[in-house]
């Protein structure tokens, strides 16, 4: 090019300027440069590099661009004919630079389609894949896999030669090509697979039309010889109908006359019934008009002579003030004699300063006694004073939870300002102040410390029943010289209170503390019976039809162990969900008294009112933190079911309590909070229940009572327990057998075995899962291998309960409630259920299998469907524990 120039620049000093612009010309037009060589020129320059990505091509067209820009700006015109030659250049470069850019322009819009087919091609790859992932694909998944290989090779193929992904299209059309043949090879098992299965169904289906064609032969004889002999019969009956139609018309006439002779007879013996009833009611209404007269008038004298005791008690109190101030001022009148007579001969030994007058406690603490059950022998006497300013679990006054609102108003008990007449009297917890006479003209108090105040309240015992106690020490007690006092809890010990209170008793004169002692008491722990205690109730839902039959079998099954069936109305499907049924103890007349108390779930209130127990009137009802917004995937985590306890272990004589942790979203954190509180059945233990549907922990472990009083067995789900059912009834021939009999998984022994899938992921289950669990309930329980039984079970890949499941059972009283398994039938005899109480024969455990299909359907199953109430223990906790220090 640099000789071009200098040729086209001798020209123009030769020739002019005429020659020298065409001859510049020339070049321009007829050698117009390729893209290779414009970009090899700009290599040349070295802050350029031949493009190798879509993304440098864009940087080389804005470079372009930029220079062609530049270009424009610079003039193309020479002011003298002797420089038209630069003229001539810079139209040539400006050319140049144009052809340069159209053919980068080019290059992209063939990089750029390169592109979209290479993502169109990996898109159409992962179909395919996703499709061939399919469990058990049939010809018509792997032929639609077959096509969209083939979519993606010739996507890939549609890329250009000279782009820059050329190279990696060929790589990929040779893999894409490989899973084409696999996929197409598939297809064609597939298709001879089913080629075979539609041969063999016609072969059976010709067979079983050959056969019914012959039976329906054989039955239209038989139908023939039925009817002729139907037809003889009936009018036989048509004959003897007849006769016994007037004879039953002539018993009904007669049975109307008798009966109407009875109906007469009973209508005038109801008139005069009734007519009795009404006088005696008249003469009971007015009998207990007249007894109200008559309280009325006698709470009228009683109020009237409080009155008067009570103005009297002023007139002394006024009058003894009276006589205190005279003997003050005298006191006062003296003092300042004495220090006028000192005046003329001071002595600083003598000189004092008035002084009120010293005031004499009214007797030694013998005389101020304060105190409640300390030692929980049910009495209150002289030897509840030692300790009784320290509460532990195994010492000091107990207080009892008594929620007036049973859970029926919108703000918790303990936030309420106002204090009411307790309840139920029975539930206080007695308190005794005593005083000697000397205390007659004392204002007495009760006060509580501030942390303990909102969360309790104290009644006096009064002639006017149980009045309400002001404990922030501003109104003082009803004087007596024996007091009772009745104190209760408006809520349990949780993460938030521990649940003691520090009560103090203070007698003053004139304002001044003269007298004053201080007790501690705590409220008796909310704990959970567990599995193996006796069962006095065992509550259902009702929900029409669908359950009356499986309602109709647990009334036979338990009503013969001493229990009863509560059914009630309303959304509960899951009644073990609702509410967990639990108990607290209180010492009495050397006894011990026990209240059954039910933590409610938080969840649906509106669908969940307490579950009141028919077998006690004192069932109280709590509820724990507010309802949490779980996800779909752990929406039961919450549910009761997930919230179990132990019998008796070692080191926890009450039980201890476990429950299921699915990772992301555990059993509620306050209501463990509030067991750990409680101190007595904790800390709590988790178990992994994160492949369970329900995620609750009642799926795969249950503690079963023995024949052995205080002796359990420990029932643990087995995965790789069912799979070997499986394989040993199939060895024994077993393998065309149903399972699952009448329920949506209905299959049989051998399908199931050769569903490698399914089996693969219940031996993981047990190898992954439930071996780790029951090493840790070893440790943790104390457990031995005598004492856990594993049983048959297979989970779904979701894990739900591929057949239902047994471990999920209720025993009452010696018997077990089980879901019927719907195994298969050998011998007119369910597999399954034989070999679960082979299981449980050395525990002497009587198992009573009921039709729960509605529920299993459902993915629930007995133990879901209903919730027990239980006995109580009746070894005093305080009694049990393995420390008797404990605080």
């Amino acid at each position: 090019m640099r000789l071009v120039k200098y040729i086209a620049i001798a020209i123009v000093n030769g020739f002019g300027v005429v020659i020298g612009i065409i001859w510049v010309a020339v070049p321009t037009t007829l050698a117009q440069p390729s893209l290779n060589y414009q970009l090899a020129l700009s290599a040349r320059q070295p802050e350029r590099e031949t493009p190798q990505s879509l993304s440098e091509l864009y940087k080389l067209r804005d470079r372009l661009k930029v220079q062609l820009d530049n270009l424009a700006k610079t003039p193309d015109s020479a002011p003298f004919p002797a420089e038209l030659w630069k003229s001539a250049i810079h139209r040539q470069q400006s050319q140049t630079l144009t052809q340069q850019l159209q053919n980068v322009q080019s290059q992209i819009q063939i990089e750029e389609r390169a592109k979209y087919n290479w993502d169109d091609a990996a898109k159409l790859a992962a179909q395919a894949v996703l499709i061939g992932r399919t469990s058990n694909p049939s010809s018509a998944t792997w032929e639609q896999s077959q096509r969209l290989w083939q979519l993606a090779i010739n996507t890939l193929r549609l890329i250009p030669h000279d782009s820059f992904l050329a190279d990696g299209a060929i790589d990929k059309t040779i893999e894409y090509q490989g899973n084409l043949s696999v996929a197409t090879y598939e297809m064609q098992v597939a298709r001879s697979i089913e080629k075979v299965r539609a041969e063999e169904e016609e072969i059976r289906e010709r067979a079983r039309k050959e056969q019914e064609k012959k039976e329906f032969a054989r039955r239209e004889i038989e139908r023939k010889e039925q009817e002729k002999k139907d037809r003889a019969r009936k009018e036989l009956e048509r004959q003897e109908f007849q006769r016994q139609e007037l004879a039953r018309k002539e018993l009904e006439r007669q049975e109307l006359a008798r009966k109407e002779l009875e109906r007469q007879e009973l209508e005038r013996q109801e008139l005069a019934r009734q007519e009795l009833e009404r006088q005696e009611f008249q003469r009971q209404e007015l009998a207990r008009q007249e007894l109200e007269k008559q309280e009325l008038a006698r709470k009228e004298l009683e109020r009237q002579e409080l009155e008067r005791q009570e103005l009297a008690r002023q007139e002394l109190e006024r009058q003894e003030l009276a006589r205190q101030e005279l003997a003050r001022q005298d006191l006062e009148r003296q003092e300042l004699e004495r220090n006028q007579q000192a005046t003329s001969q001071p002595t600083p030994e003598l000189t004092a300063t008035p002084t009120p007058a010293p005031v004499t406690p009214a007797g030694s603490p013998p005389n101020f006694f304060f105190a409640g059950d300390t030692n929980r022998d049910g009495q209150i006497n002289e030897q509840d004073e030692a300790g009784k300013e320290q509460w532990s679990l195994s010492k000091g006054a107990l207080i009892l939870f008594n929620d007036r609102n049973n859970d029926r108003g919108k703000i918790p008990t303990w936030k309420q300002t106002k204090v009411s007449a307790p309840r139920r009297a029975a539930m206080l917890s007695q308190v005794n102040l005593t005083l000697s006479e000397n205390f007659k003209t004392s204002q007495l108090f009760i006060t509580a410390d501030s942390i303990a105040s909102p969360h309790i309240s104290v009644f006096q015992k009064t002639g006017d029943g149980w009045q309400p106690v002001d404990i922030s020490g501003a109104k003082p007690l009803v004087f007596s010289t024996n007091i009772v006092l009745g104190v209760e809890a408006k809520q349990f010990a949780d993460r938030n209170w521990n649940g003691t209170v520090n009560l103090k008793a203070t007698a003053q004169n004139n304002g001044q503390e003269i007298a004053s002692t201080t007790i501690q008491m705590g409220v008796s722990p909310w704990m959970i019976a567990p599995n193996t205690a006796p069962v006095t109730e065992v509550q259902v839902s009702d929900r029409g039809a669908v359950n009356s039959e499986f309602i109709s079998q647990l009334k036979q099954a338990v009503e013969p162990t001493g229990a009863k069936v509560k059914i009630l109305q309303g959304d509960r499907t899951w009644m073990q969900d609702t509410q967990k049924n639990g108990y607290v103890q209180l010492p009495e007349n050397s006894d011990i008294r026990l209240f059954n108390v039910a933590l409610k779930s938080n969840s649906e209130p509106e669908k969940n009112p307490p579950v009141k127990s028919t077998q006690d009137r004192n069932l109280k009802v709590f509820k724990i933190g507010n309802p949490r917004s779980l996800d779909p995937v752990s929406q039961w985590s919450d549910g009761y079911g997930n919230l179990q306890v132990t019998p008796p272990i070692p080191g926890h004589p009450m039980g201890r309590v476990y429950y299921g942790n699915s990772g992301n979203a555990s059993f509620n954190p306050e209501v463990l909070d509030f067991i750990q509180a409680q101190r007595i059945q904790g800390p709590p233990v988790d178990i992994d229940t994160s492949w369970l549907l329900t995620r609750q922990v009642d799926e795969i472990i249950n503690f079963i009572p023995t024949q052995t009083p205080g002796q359990y067995v420990m029932a643990i789900a087995s995965p790789e327990a069912g799979v070997k059912l499986l394989e040993e009834l199939e060895g024994r021939g077993y393998g065309d057998v149903t399972i699952n009999r009448g329920l949506s998984t209905q299959t049989t022994v051998s399908a199931a075995l050769q569903n490698r899938a399914l089996i693969q992921h219940n031996l993981y289950l047990q190898n992954q899962k439930l071996n780790p669990i029951i090493e840790k309930l070893k440790r943790e329980f104390l457990l031995r291998d005598d004492q856990i039984i594993q049983v048959p079970v297979m989970f779904g890949y979701s894990g739900y309960a591929w057949w239902p499941n047994m471990v999920n059972s209720v025993p009452v009283n010696g018997k077990l409630l089980v879901s019927n398994p719907r195994g298969p039938m050998i011998e007119g005899v369910d597999y399954t259920q034989e070999r679960l109480r082979q299981l449980l024969l050395p525990a002497g455990v009587s198992v009573s299998f009921l039709d729960d299909r509605y529920y299993q359907e459902l993915k629930g199953n007995v133990q879901s469907a209903t919730n027990t109430v239980r006995k109580p223990e009746e070894r005093p906790f305080w009694q049990s524990l393995p420390n008797t220090g404990a605080q």
